[in-house]
């Protein structure tokens, strides 16, 4: 590929992301690096973490000398998951951070993110404001004398995983015999989650949580990591399965019966058991436009709670809830904001909140979901093979790729969504770790997920009315025929 002069043509949904070492090359990196550099202005200090994987670990030296280049003084976190970047950016008061991790729906893509002092991520917007600088190659290099600095800050695990505990009433984690399965996804995470669990006198069973870089270049949790977790959690009587998403923002959750609790229901579940959510009444919940419309009648039930919905773009929900004082916020894509400890997702933080209401309530998390209302949704499994299964998710996203790239446009037809063929409408998704959720504009959504028991994929949709989600099960069928 020729040399990029807008950082536009490797900007994909609101974050920088490209092949490695092909397109988002090592010098590629370093002038991001400086033009971030000449964005936060000299004598800044940026808190830099990354995954595992050599192709991070190449990117973020050669960011790192440009960001040097530009004055900026850097924090060295060198492999942590998100939320230990985040959390340093305001413990050190960092002006930004920068996280370099793989993308979960494409082998070999790596992605540079980019954090406020606040440890928001920044917007698509502020992303633009930075390429102004790069397609000027606007670059303030400064003398030899000011060039940045290079702090590592070893401990930092250490401070977040005495820290987290704190923010939990520990003697309810100790009164209960409480048992985790945890998959660490290859991740950074395992470096504070299975500590912190051992620590709160949880009995932790951990998998998968140590570096592999031979796993470095496979997409995790995939089909049959997550599989493991649902049979050890049936076969061992633990209270709770959790895999963490690789960068330890998000996670999926398997109660004591190996079944995976939904978004929706996890959103009713802290909302009704959380108090510190359920007793602020009439406050600010956020969620984002894809979600289902049963969270926003069960948060209406009795006046307890308005709902706000925003676009599923990085940082979107944490500024929603800034800026309207929400008391929560949930994204459709297994992602959870607790705003008294942070305005971002942390799978640990998440998870501990679950396990304390599980410690409080002394009843599984299965009978506490299970009384919770259902949407008027439309299901359907369609068969396929194992080999297509496993490969489901990363196919999809070139499906919806191409299809993008071909499609005409509904702006250039003066026709209603619901007359057009399926070739013609206008197709997104969310990444829901367990599947895709696609999301046809003006009709609604279709959740894929791959199946824990057969050689399927199981579709359920949410449209206007059950005619509609009957339609959208239709679409998402004839969509996907190609990769099943």
């Amino acid at each position: 590929m020729s040399e990029i002069h807008d950082l536009h043509d490797i900007i994909n949904r609101g974050r920088i992301q490209a092949i490695g070492n092909e397109i988002l090359t090592p010098e590629l990196a370093a002038k991001i690096g400086a033009t971030f550099g000449t964005y936060m202005g000299s004598q800044g200090i940026a808190v830099i973490a990354r995954e595992y994987s050599n192709n991070n670990r190449m990117l973020k030296r050669a960011f790192i000398g440009g960001l040097m280049s530009a004055g900026v003084d850097i924090l060295n976190l060198h492999s942590a998951p998100v939320p230990v970047l985040q959390f340093s950016i305001r413990r050190f008061g960092a002006s930004a951070g920068v996280y370099f991790s793989s993308v979960s729906t494409g082998k070999m893509q790596n992605q540079i993110r980019f954090y406020d002092a606040s440890g928001i991520e920044f917007n698509i917007t502020k992303l633009e404001s930075m390429n102004e600088y790069f397609k000027k190659s606007n670059i303030n290099r400064v003398k030899p004398l000011n060039v940045g600095a290079i702090t590592d800050i070893p401990h930092t695990h250490d401070i977040y995983r005495k820290a987290i505990p704190q923010m939990f009433e520990i003697k309810l984690f100790k009164q209960r015999d409480m048992h985790v399965v945890c998959d660490c996804s290859y991740g950074p995470g395992s470096i504070v989650l299975p500590g912190i669990l051992t620590s709160m006198k949880v009995d932790v069973i951990a998998i998968n949580a140590y570096e592999n870089d031979q796993k470095s270049v496979e997409m995790y949790p995939n089909l049959q990591s997550i599989k493991n977790v649902v049979n050890i959690v049936k076969a061992s009587q633990v209270d709770l399965g959790v895999v963490l998403d690789t960068d330890g923002s998000r996670a999926l959750f398997i109660d004591e019966m190996g079944r995976i609790i939904t978004f929706e229901e996890l959103m009713m579940f802290f909302m009704k058991y959380d108090p510190i959510i359920s007793n602020a009444v009439d406050q600010p919940i956020i969620t984002t436009e894809t979600a289902s419309k049963i969270i926003a009648q069960f948060a209406a039930e009795g006046e307890r709670h308005t709902l706000y919905k925003t676009r599923n773009f990085p940082g979107e929900i944490s500024r929603e809830i800034r800026e309207r004082r929400g008391i929560f916020g949930g994204a459709d894509t297994m992602k959870f904001y607790f705003p008294n400890y942070g305005p971002f997702s942390d799978g640990v933080y998440t998870t501990l909140k679950i396990l304390e209401i599980l410690a409080r309530e002394n009843i599984p998390l299965s009978a506490l979901v299970r009384s919770f209302p259902r949407t008027i949704h439309s299901y359907k499994s369609v068969g396929t093979t194992f080999e297509k299964l496993t490969s489901f998710k990363e196919s999809l996203r070139k499906l919806i790729q191409t299809h993008r790239e071909n499609s005409s446009r509904l702006e250039s037809k003066n026709l209603p969504a619901e007359n057009l063929k399926v070739a013609d409408l206008e197709i997104d998704y969310q990444d829901i770790m367990v599947g895709m959720k696609l999301i046809i504009r003006d009709l609604g959504w279709v959740a894929l997920c791959t199946s824990m028991h057969t050689n399927a994929v199981e579709l359920e949709s949410e449209g206007l009315n059950a005619k509609k989600s009957e339609e959208l099960i239709q679409i998402a069928e004839e969509f996907i025929q190609p990769i099943i």
